[in-house]
Parts: C-alpha cells; sequence; structure tokens
C-alpha cells in the first residue's frame, strides 16, 4: 500500500521537531559562555602561566599541562555570552599510580584510580572563582591492590606502548629499598577536572567540564 501525499509533510514536520528537541540542548549550551580562562597563578614550587580556551567553550574539553604548571588555587574566569545569569564552579581530582626508576617513569592512568568528591570553588564575583588546592589526603588517595594486580597494570601499559618485553624489566625492579635501579611506586594527581554549571529554572545545569591533566612524573 503506497503512502499518501499528505502524510508526507507530516512525517517532515515530525523529523524537524525530534531535531530541534535534540539540538535545543546543545545549541543553549554553546550559546552559555563565549570563553574560558585560567588566570596566571604563582604556587609555592611552581608558576602557572595560565590557559585560555579558543572561541566558544565546548561541553567537554580535555587539557594537557606542562611539568610544574598546578591549576589549583589559580582562578578561573568564566565569559558568559551573555549577562545576568548565575554561575558555579566545582572542582574533582583524580590520582592515579605510576612507577618511578629515578628519572624514567611509568603512569598507569589507564589502570585504577582514586577521585574526589566534588568540591565548590570559592566565588570572587560572578564570573571569577578560586579553584580549590587539594589535601594530603586527596593527593595520597588511591585504592589498594595486589603485586599480581600491578605486574599485570605494567605488562598492558606494555602492550598498549607496543613494547611487551618493557614489562620484563620494569616488574622485577619494584621494590620498597632504596638501591640503584629500584622501581618505586608513587601515587600523583592525574587529572583535575573543573565543572561549571549554570542556575536555570532553579537548577543547576552543566555548561562544561575540562579535564587538565598534569603530568605525574618528573
Amino acid at each position: 500500500m503506497k503512502e499518501s501525499r499528505a502524510s508526507q509533510p507530516s512525517r517532515s514536520w515530525t523529523v524537524l521537531l525530534l531535531m530541534l528537541v535534540v539540538c535545543a540542548p546543545l545549541l543553549a549550551q554553546a550559546q552559555t559562555l563565549s570563553g574560558l580562562r585560567v588566570l596566571p597563578h604563582e604556587g609555592p614550587d611552581s608558576s602557572f602561566s595560565g590557559w585560555q580556551s579558543e572561541g566558544a567553550v565546548p561541553a567537554a574539553l580535555t587539557v594537557s599541562l606542562e611539568l610544574g604548571d598546578e591549576v589549583y588555587g589559580a582562578t578561573l574566569r568564566v565569559q558568559p555570552a551573555k549577562a545576568g545569569e548565575t554561575y558555579r564552579v566545582r572542582v574533582q581530582y583524580e590520582t592515579s599510580l605510576g612507577l618511578s626508576a629515578e628519572g624514567p617513569h611509568l603512569d598507569l592512568t589507564d589502570w585504577k584510580h582514586c577521585v574526589s568528591d566534588w568540591e565548590a570553588a570559592d566565588a570572587l564575583d560572578a564570573v571569577s572563582f578560586v579553584l580549590p588546592t587539594p589535601s594530603a589526603e586527596q593527593h595520597a588517595c588511591f585504592p589498594k591492590y595486589t603485586r599480581g594486580e600491578l605486574e599485570q597494570a605494567v605488562r598492558a601499559y606494555a602492550v598498549a606502548q607496543g613494547d611487551p618485553a618493557m614489562a620484563d624489566d620494569w616488574i622485577p625492579r619494584i621494590g620498597e629499598g632504596d638501591a640503584l635501579g629500584t622501581v618505586v611506586p608513587f601515587v600523583a594527581i592525574s587529572a583535575v577536572r573543573v565543572r561549571v554549571e549554570v542556575l536555570r529554572k532553579g537548577k543547576w545545569v552543566e555548561v562544561t567540564t575540562v579535564a587538565f591533566l598534569p603530568p605525574m612524573g618528573c
């Protein structure tokens, strides 16, 4: 049975309405922030020259940091596309395990993690927020693991790097001693997630989440 011509415009309108329903939140999100900036920051052991987005801010963004750069303690400044809205910023820390061999290191960022609760940033004004500094406990947090699990993680890392034999060099040297060449596990922050939210109709709506990735080793 053939479809009548009268039903074809109706179907076209249905498709158009569905597209508007799907795309409307994305368009609204894209128009919320015209820019995002982290101001330069002088930390206790490092100096961060700052960062800013290029153009409209997407819903998710990943930013790799240079050695020594620390975004916590710095001021985040949002640039709204229109004035008058209320924003808040929250931060989450993720730690990973690394292996250090007095210089060379393996960062097991695709293995176990410790993920903190979201912590509110202090508002300096309507668009400026000081990113909180993680505590010693947050820096050191990591799930328990066995020696066997660690060895499996190292082998998976070596395979991902295209050099499975690498694991046979690292694994036998993992220990707690201080002999030359000993591989020592360490915990470090591997991701700092910064989430910007806007207040809409009494509810906080996520605008963007930026994942800052500091290098774990030296």
